[in-house]
């Protein structure tokens, strides 16, 4: 009898140990090597945004998410114990260019304001495609997911922010993973809950000449001359590949209807997403003297996820005065006004 009790309490134990999620050492999680004296040489971060990286105390840097790409997790190293609420960003850059190096201080403020962070670098163009870029996000919401607890996050509280590139990347990769279409030659399958999606001056339309002549102000046929002055108007800011970059990139996916979430879903029948795209609601912020994307890029993928969801999960918030990079650039400048605005957009539904 003795041992057939033993027997059943060893049973049990092992059905809770394969059931129960296991808790990682944060130090598991390797730190690949970061060259930044090749990010300096090559004008992709500055002194000052490396020295920030570096210095920041409560981050684990450059952990290898998916293929070759990495991602940095903010989160406060003397408390894992506690469930905090998460977020990933996903940074702009024209599809072109970008480095989580330069958003720090997005994941500074958030992880200061009480969030575990997760800021993902991804493929960029010509190094990768569109699908490429899909592939990245997607694997790491899945990571987020099925890692975060071990840096005090809850994976049921995982909110995803985006700017512009970023945003539209993210909206596409929610919108295939939805309607289980294939992405280099796999179907993607439905992620897990997110709890918000707060996606700020996406062209989710993807390139299309509505696009082109709004952010030029001109004809399409002076696009490459238009955009090189352009990009050098804010040298400070921007990657100076972008003048190169960028009108390629443009020429490539101009009219490609496969990277428009807002195209995708206008395939899609009424009311027929049933699981309200695994998103409990979807925050679109759009800027009045947004110079890049047009308005009606924010209020046409609205209209088409209402449409198409079970339910009505979509708030529009519209900033007067900002252009398409106002809000991005004040926070990596470390200005409180816009840290709180984009604080508002992460807290409010």
């Amino acid at each position: 009898m003795k041992s057939i009790i033993l027997t059943y309490i060893f049973a049990l134990l092992l059905v809770c140990c394969i059931n129960a999620k296991a808790i990682i050492s944060v130090d598991s999680y390797k730190e690949d090597p970061i060259d930044t004296a090749a990010l300096l040489d090559e004008g992709n971060v500055s002194a000052d945004e490396i020295s920030n990286y570096l210095n920041f105390q409560n981050l684990k840097r450059n952990i290898l998410y998916y293929g070759d790409k990495h991602l940095d997790v903010y989160y406060n190293k003397n408390n894992v114990d506690t469930k905090k609420k998460v977020v990933i960003f996903v940074y702009g850059g024209s599809w072109v260019t970008g480095d989580k190096i330069k958003y720090t201080k997005f994941g500074s403020l958030l992880q200061r304001n009480g969030y575990v962070a997760v800021l993902p670098d991804y493929h960029l163009y010509p190094d990768g495609t569109v699908e490429d870029m899909v592939s990245d996000i997607y694997n790491a919401i899945r990571w987020t997911y099925n890692n975060i607890e071990n840096f005090g996050g809850d994976p049921e509280q995982i909110t995803i922010s985006a700017h512009s590139a970023g945003s539209h990347i993210t909206a596409l990769t929610i919108v295939k993973s939805t309607l289980q279409l294939k992405n280099n030659g796999i179907t993607l399958q439905p992620l897990p809950y997110i709890q918000k999606a707060v996606l700020m001056n996406g062209p989710y339309e993807g390139v299309n000449n509505e696009l082109i002549v709004h952010a030029l102000g001109t004809s399409v046929e002076n696009v490459f001359r238009d955009l090189l002055q352009m990009t050098r108007k804010n040298q400070s800011k921007s990657d100076p590949r972008q003048a190169v970059l960028f009108p390629q990139f443009l020429l490539k996916y101009l009219n490609n209807k496969s990277i428009s979430p807002t195209i995708l879903l206008q395939e899609v029948a009424d009311h027929s997403i049933q699981n309200a795209f695994n998103v409990g609601h979807f925050t679109f912020y759009y800027t009045s003297f947004d110079e890049i994307i047009p308005k009606s890029n924010a209020l046409n993928l609205i209209s088409e996820i209402n449409r198409t969801s079970t339910k009505d999960q979509c708030s529009y918030v519209y900033q007067e005065g900002f252009k398409h990079s106002t809000l991005v650039f004040g926070i990596r400048d470390g200005e409180a006004e816009y840290e709180n605005i984009f604080l508002d957009l992460i807290k409010n539904k």
